[in-house]
């Protein structure tokens, strides 16, 4: 059976539903979840015993390296979908929240990838999961935005390097997803600007790192494949314009 190490399996969302896909897929899921998550990522390992799935503080880089050195080799791959979101008054600079940020979101990944790839079998592959945040500026979360789009440059940056061992790096830039807040506001708005008019799945967000896992993207490297049912593809300004010249709901 294929070994796999996913930051975040335990994680509700796209976390748990990733970790469950690869299962499916007939990988053996090494992984974690953060303490910020103990209840419900000890019920999903109550649940998946087969997992071997531990609490881990992801802003904690000491216990990252210490959990990256129990692990054991060959891997099939990694996978961090594990992130810190926190929305910010950008009058009062948080530094503590901004380097949380910087360490969950853009360390944890540099930090996974070198602390494995001597672990890594040939035609191995890593994927990040990201938001389509990181393409373009943000209101109230500077940090997140701002540690996506670096985690888009790190993939490319990794996939240089990783490539002559046959190893490759993408990531997955994932949109408006639903199944924890989206009865608020703001999900009720991405859905009316999506052009699915939807929100997505986190199975969905599982499937393309399946995808970028298998053999039938072993052509792809140091992408972003953005799944986000369209939604950065809308200039809402000329939605709005459209939809008020022909009367759309």
């Amino acid at each position: 059976m294929r070994n796999i190490v996913v930051f975040g399996a335990g994680r509700p969302g796209y976390g748990q539903a990733t970790a469950l896909r690869l299962q499916q897929d007939g990988y053996s899921i090494q992984g974690t979840f953060d303490n910020d998550y103990a209840d419900e990522g000890n019920e999903f390992a109550a649940q998946n015993p087969s997992m071997n799935l531990i609490e881990l503080d992801h802003s904690d880089l000491g216990a990252v390296e210490e959990y990256l050195a129990s692990i054991k080799g060959p891997l099939a791959g990694l996978v961090v979908a594990e992130f810190y979101f926190a929305m910010e008054d950008p009058n009062n600079f948080d530094l503590a929240q901004w380097n949380r940020s910087l360490a969950v979101n853009l360390t944890l990944p540099k930090l996974a990838f070198h602390g494995l790839i001597e672990k890594f079998d040939t035609a191995s592959s890593t994927v990040f999961v990201t938001s389509t945040e990181g393409f373009i500026g943000s209101f109230g979360a500077h940090a997140y935005a701002s540690t996506k789009a670096a985690t888009h440059n790190l993939v490319k940056s990794l996939a240089n390097i990783a490539g002559a061992k046959q190893v490759r790096v993408n990531a997955v830039a994932a949109g408006w997803i639903g199944g924890v807040m989206d009865t608020d506001e703001v999900f009720n708005m991405s859905r009316r600007i999506t052009p699915l008019a939807r929100l997505g799945e986190a199975k969905e967000i599982a499937g393309v790192v399946s995808f970028l896992l298998g053999g039938d993207s072993s052509f792809v490297n140091g992408s972003t494949v953005t799944a986000d049912g369209g939604y950065s593809g809308v200039d809402t300004i000329s939605k709005y314009e459209f939809d008020h010249e022909f009367e759309q709901d």
